[in-house]
């Protein structure tokens, strides 16, 4: 490389940092803090409700993923049950496999919809 091209660099690199945001130092006064906490807790106190009611609805739709999570089980299932007794049980070890891999969607789909749930969305 050309002691131009080096030079070239370090000056655009050396300038980029010019521009890019600091962080500023922000301190907390304990007298402050001390005069708004009896403010922080009434506001805690009338946020209580709509706290704990996206917090029931995000633990039924939790619930609701541990179902499918639990019918994920079925896959071995089906494949003993395809594998091993495809005479007798091969029909419903296909139906099995085919419940887990349901299961598996369902699962990905509650445990995406669950940050959203606090809002009531999707229960």
């Amino acid at each position: 490389m050309s002691r131009r091209f080096i030079l070239i660099m370090m000056i655009l690199l050396s300038t980029s940092f010019y521009f890019m945001p600091q962080p500023k130092a922000r301190a907390i006064d304990p007298v402050t803090l001390a005069i708004l906490t009896p403010i922080a807790i009434k506001g805690a106190q009338i946020l209580a409700p709509y706290v704990l009611r996206g917090l029931q609805n995000m633990g039924i739709v939790f619930l609701r993923s541990l179902k499918h999570l639990i019918s994920v089980f079925k896959i071995p299932l089906g494949v003993l049950e395809s594998t091993v007794g495809a005479l007798w049980f091969f029909r419903s070890g296909v139906v099995h496999i085919a419940q887990g891999f349901w299961g598996i969607c369902c699962f990905a789909g509650n445990i995406l919809i669950l940050p959203v749930a606090a809002f009531g969305i999707g229960v």
